[in-house]
């Protein structure tokens, strides 16, 4: 909401109040304010928008949807309104609403130089090639900037990249996107490094590694001193070559420093990698019964459980994994079978992900159905599950599970996600007991659904020990980070999350159960009887989770009080002897690490916090 600041609107000052409350989580408040300048300001169009917001943010989604047209079919101009909605439908997913949004905005200002950049980002975002080509080509004839003419150049590489004709790649886009660049560099108008390295990627893809190297040796050639990948600097820390690259700015250093990321990865908070992976599972365990029902965040998404919207025969494989120099021995070096498998492995992860959002969608429907439960449709912004899809998902989880472990198994070269899938594994095992509906007092199927109960706990229990360790690891004076127990932890966090919702749904079985037993006791006047062993199991399990957080809460403080404690100005770090400019380097990059560390911890320790609160819901 901070991108207000820039807007010159005589309005601002009104709004100011409800961007605050927006900003600072309260709601309720940005609501009542935007009715009372509705009240005075019938058509401040941006206050309407702002109190959908926080609508939105409140669990009311279709009202918010409802005001936010009313908005986007006058076809707004104004910066306030449009960033607006623009925030709006991002929380929505919907960004094939901004792209709309934007096109009437460059029809009405159809010179404006801000409304077309927007525009093209929007086509990025829904991966609108064409659009973007043809976006990129109007901003350009209003404002003869390189970077536009670019954007259209990398437009057609997207399409070439995209095109399910390999013919029409090597035939139509690419040459043109060549030819686009060509007319630059016989113009004399290349500007930056990124260009040449475009030039440099077109002219590779379409085979022509002759005129390649010649482009690289020749005048247009930014040479790079990759001290990253030096053998001279091989005694180099990692965090070293960090600040090295952030000073010099190459290209080569910056390549270093991603994969130096990937093989040393250090989680910035649980927001920041929302905004990274953009996963709707993120945006539920973030949100669903904290700060609006599952129900609601599930129907927000217009998910519906038995559709399977990823096109998985289509999927592409993106990543160059030969741009990095390699000084592994031969036989340690990647090919092409490697490649494959790595695809295979994300593959995998992908469908899990995917199939888990989808159960999480089924325990929605399962736990507050439709008026109509013999309805066969969905509507258009709600949830609706038949009865064979649970069974169906289930058996596809099973299936996929049983094939990541076999591709576990296999010992591969390539850094692989093999501990993710195998902490999959408890997923399975959790969503059947949605057959929960299933249960009656036959002591039979009472005895398996207390056992499940009592293995999760203890699967659980075990998940969170492999947590338990201290993030920056100090001895003898040296530093070292064990990053995979933040990683542990982010999933720990998300077992629980998924494992409250299945027990709320299991809560709401078990409940007139309970209350026929009790019925039936007071018409046989019994003075008492026995719990059935699934009353006793879930309860049990109940105070097991309470018991769980509250280990999890406590692990969590500890690692945050001795992470502030720790100073790292006075460590070293493993085997490396110093200058004063390099340990000032290495006291820079490590205090970043610190502080994203304690920033995750802390942002953990407060969604823990929110789903602890939850736990009383499961009280039968």
């Amino acid at each position: 909401m901070a991108a207000r600041g820039h807007v010159q609107d005589p309005n601002d000052r009104r709004l100011r109040p409800i961007y605050d409350y927006l900003d600072n989580g309260n709601n309720k408040m940005a609501i009542q304010q935007a009715d009372k300048l509705l009240k005075k300001h019938k058509d401040l169009h941006c206050a309407k928008v702002l109190k959908a917001i926080g609508l939105q943010r409140t669990g009311k989604q279709d009202e918010a949807f409802t005001l936010a047209q009313e908005v986007a079919v006058l076809e707004p101009t104004d910066d306030n309104s449009l960033q607006a909605l623009t925030i709006l439908y991002r929380e929505m997913h919907r960004p094939e609403l901004v792209t709309k949004l934007y096109e009437a905005a460059v029809r009405k200002v159809p010179t404006s130089e801000e409304y077309h950049s927007h525009l093209f980002m929007a086509y990025a975002r829904v991966g609108e090639y064409k659009k973007m080509q043809q976006a990129g080509m109007a901003l350009y004839k209003i404002v003869p900037k390189n970077p536009y003419y670019f954007w259209s150049v990398m437009s057609l590489v997207m399409q070439s990249i995209s095109a399910q004709d390999e013919k029409l790649s090597q035939t139509m886009f690419l040459p043109l996107a060549e030819r686009m660049v060509e007319k630059m560099v016989k113009e004399e108008k290349i500007e930056a490094e990124a260009e040449v390295q475009l030039y440099f990627m077109i002219l590779e893809r379409l085979g022509k590694y002759v005129e390649a190297l010649e482009v690289v040796q020749g005048p247009l050639g930014g040479e790079e001193k990759t001290l990253c990948s030096s053998k001279e600097n091989s005694g180099l820390f990692p965090v070293e070559c960090m600040c090295v690259a952030c000073q010099t700015g190459s290209a080569f250093c910056r390549l270093g420093l991603c994969e130096f990321e990937c093989e040393t990865p250090c989680y910035t908070c649980l927001t920041d990698m929302k905004n990274i992976y953009r996963e709707m599972l993120l945006d539920l365990f973030l949100e669903a019964d904290i700060s609006s029902p599952l129900e609601e965040s599930v129907k927000s998404m217009s998910l519906c459980p038995e559709e399977d919207d990823i096109p998985w025969d289509s999927l592409r494989d993106n990543r160059d994994l030969t741009v990095l120099v390699s000084w592994d021995p031969k036989d340690r070096q990647l090919n092409e079978e490697h490649r494959q498998r790595s695809l295979e492995e994300d593959t995998l992860w992908l469908r899990l992900r995917s199939l888990t959002l989808r159960l999480i969608g089924c325990v929605s429907a399962l736990t507050h159905p439709p008026a109509s439960r013999n309805s066969e449709k969905t509507t258009e912004n709600g949830v609706a599950a038949k009865p064979s899809s649970l069974q169906s998902l289930l058996s596809q989880l099973e299936n996929t599970l049983n094939q990541a472990t076999q591709f576990s198994e296999k010992q591969l070269q390539v850094r692989t996600v093999t501990d993710r899938l195998a902490n999959a594994g408890f997923f399975c095992f959790l969503f059947f007991l949605l057959y929960m509906h299933h249960v009656n007092e036959s002591s039979e199927l009472q005895t398996q659904i207390s056992n499940l109960f009592k293995s999760l706990a203890v699967q659980l229990q075990d998940m969170l020990e492999k947590c338990k360790g201290d993030l920056l690891e100090v001895k003898d004076s040296h530093s070292m980070t064990q990053h995979f127990l933040l990683e542990n932890l982010v999933y720990f966090v998300e077992s629980v999350c998924i494992v409250l919702w299945v027990s709320n749904y299991c809560g709401s079985v078990l409940r007139p159960l309970k209350s026929s037993l009790q019925k039936k006791k007071k018409k046989k006047k019994e003075a008492s009887t026995v719990t059935p062993p699934v009353l006793s199991a879930y309860q049990e399990f109940s105070s097991s989770l309470q018991s769980l957080l509250n280990q999890a809460l406590e692990h969590i403080k500890s690692q945050e009080i001795s992470l502030t404690a720790l100073k790292l100005e006075a460590l070293s770090l493993e085997g490396q002897t110093q200058s004063e400019a390099e340990a000032t380097f290495t006291k820079t990059a490590m205090d970043k690490v610190q502080s994203s560390y304690l920033r995750s911890l802390q942002e953990i320790g407060e969604l823990l916090k929110k789903r602890a609160d939850t736990l009383k819901s499961l009280k039968i």
